[in-house]
């Protein structure tokens, strides 16, 4: 699908300043006409962008990234600490709005200056590939822990356009899984987070808002892709996503894979993820005798352990191991209980597994 900018763009500014435009065969300029009323009358810089604004795979990721974490009222902005989605962001700019990455400013934020100012922006201009001219004076923020780098260009006319830009498009981010998966993409670069288990395994992934809309169009996005997301959490703001095989989708899909540390962290959760959809309950019992073999263990040892909920290890299968005989409470571990293999009959069943499953077939 491809945008005409020429019919779509806004013809006033929010507070009723009239756009004027020149329209040719590949671009659209526009600006705010000079008025007394407004402004002093002065007028505004003038902005050309592409005419025609194709809904591909790199507009629709740069349009998740502006949606998740862009500023949407003086102009374009865009913020992270990773140099690559920067990158990804002015590319999406560049190429498919058609502005020029010069145009654009930077502010950083740091921890400290354990550098020096003109280091840091150096640094930064090369990976951006911006002059340094660019750059803002440098805010400290001992509440960070990373530097973090803002893009920007300010002009109410890209502000009104962006939000022209994102209505035209929705229609077909929700109705269209492949180019639905590329903003889903980008909105997860810029707002989702990975969320491991204490013994690494991945918990759950969630994507961060507090817009409704936006909510709204995140659960059609995610049903419509195969991915069932679970209830919005009002306090955290959040919408969360749970269970293996909303896990594996979300994966072959590459949902996660924009933002180079949160694609590691959720390869390494989903790699530690131990639960097997065919893991049947005499294989899972048979799991908890290996486990106890090495030594008393509690249900949350042995819930991390099998990549299973402590509800199901608690209420299903060690009662079933206790009935039979093949384990015993063997003391506490704080106020939780420790489990342990019950006395063997060795001459009968030398090995805790084929015990089990002896078990389970008399």
């Amino acid at each position: 699908m491809i945008l005409d900018t020429a019919r779509i763009a806004p013809t006033k500014t929010p507070i009723g300043r009239k756009i004027d435009f020149e329209i040719d065969t590949s671009k659209v300029a526009m600006q705010i006409r000079s008025s007394h009323k407004f402004g002093g009358g002065k007028e505004s810089k003038k902005v050309a962008v592409n005419r025609f604004v194709s809904l591909d795979e790199l507009f629709l990721e740069g349009l998740g990234l502006w949606r998740g974490e862009g500023g949407r009222k003086k102009g374009i902005y865009f913020g992270n600490s990773d140099a690559l989605l920067l990158r990804r962001f002015l590319e999406f700019v560049e190429q498919r709005i058609g502005l020029p990455r010069e145009k654009f400013n930077v502010t950083i934020n740091a921890p400290d200056l354990s550098n020096s100012e003109e280091a840091v922006k150096d640094k930064w201009a090369k990976e951006l590939s911006l002059p340094i001219k660019n750059f803002t004076r440098i805010c400290i923020d001992p509440r960070i822990t990373k530097e973090y780098a803002q893009v920007y260009f300010n002009s109410i006319i890209l502000a009104e356009l962006m939000g022209k830009f994102y209505e035209y498009s929705k229609p077909v981010i929700s109705s269209q899984p492949e180019l639905c998966v590329h903003f889903l993409r980008g909105l997860f670069a810029a707002e989702g987070s990975v969320l491991l288990k204490k013994s690494g395994v991945l918990h759950h992934i969630t994507f961060s808002t507090k817009d409704s809309e936006l909510v709204q169009l995140l659960e059609q996005c995610l049903r419509l892709v195969g991915v069932k997301p679970g209830k919005y959490m009002i306090d955290g703001m959040n919408l969360q996503i749970y269970g293996l095989s909303n896990f594996r989708r979300v994966r072959e899909l590459g949902i996660h894979t924009l933002h180079p540390e949160k694609r590691a962290k959720f390869e390494q959760g989903f790699a530690s993820y131990k639960r097997i959809d065919v893991l049947d309950g005499d294989e899972a019992r048979a799991l908890i005798l290996q486990q106890l073999a090495s030594g008393p263990k509690t249900y949350d040892d042995l819930a991390a352990a099998l990549g299973k909920a402590r509800t199901t290890i608690q209420a299903h299968h060690v009662p079933i191991l206790e009935k039979q005989g093949l384990i015993k409470r063997a003391g506490k571990r704080g106020h939780a209980w420790l489990w342990a293999l019950a006395e063997p009959t060795p001459a009968v069943f030398p090995n805790p597994t084929d015990r089990v499953l002896a078990a389970a077939q008399t």
